[in-house]
C-alpha cells in the first residue's frame, strides 16, 4: 500500500513539474524605461472629461508587461471655457498601470482641482515603464 500511495505522489509531482515548465514565465523583473520601438506598438484611445482623464490601452508587445506611464498634459487654449486662474504650463503625469504583454487595460487619471475644468489638454506620452517578461 504504501508503495502505491508514493507512487501516485510521484506522478502527481512530476505532472505538476511539467505542466508549470510547460507555462510561460512572467517573473516581474527590475522597472526598465521602455524603448521607443517598445512604445510605438501601444495603442492608447483616451480623452477628457467631467475632471478625468480615461481610455483604453492596448500592449502590442509580446515580451514587455507595462507597469507606468508619465505623460505630459497641457490645457488647450479655449478662450470660452478657459478661466483666468487656470495653469496653461503643460504638468508631468504619472499613471500607475498592470499590463500583461499583448492585452488591453483601462486608463483612469482624475484631473488636478486647479485644471479639472479645462475641457481638452494636449497630452504626449514621455516615458514608459515596464519589465521583460520571458515567455
Amino acid at each position: 500500500m504504501k508503495t502505491t500511495s508514493r507512487f501516485k505522489k510521484f506522478i502527481c509531482t512530476s505532472l505538476l513539474s511539467a505542466w508549470l515548465i510547460s507555462m510561460p514565465l512572467a517573473i516581474a523583473g527590475d522597472p526598465i524605461e521602455l524603448p521607443q520601438n517598445a512604445i510605438r506598438k501601444l495603442q492608447i484611445d483616451a480623452g477628457f472629461g467631467w475632471g478625468i482623464f480615461s481610455g483604453t490601452i492596448y500592449n502590442g508587445n509580446d515580451n514587455y508587461h507595462i507597469t507606468q506611464l508619465v505623460v505630459s498634459m497641457t490645457p488647450v487654449h479655449d478662450h470660452h471655457h478657459m478661466h483666468s486662474n487656470m495653469s496653461h504650463d503643460p504638468k508631468v503625469h504619472q499613471i500607475d498601470l498592470d499590463l500583461p504583454p499583448s492585452s488591453k487595460g483601462a486608463l483612469s487619471m482624475a484631473l488636478p482641482n486647479d485644471v479639472a475644468d479645462a475641457h481638452d489638454f494636449k497630452w504626449e506620452i514621455l516615458k514608459v515603464t515596464g519589465y521583460q517578461v520571458n515567455q
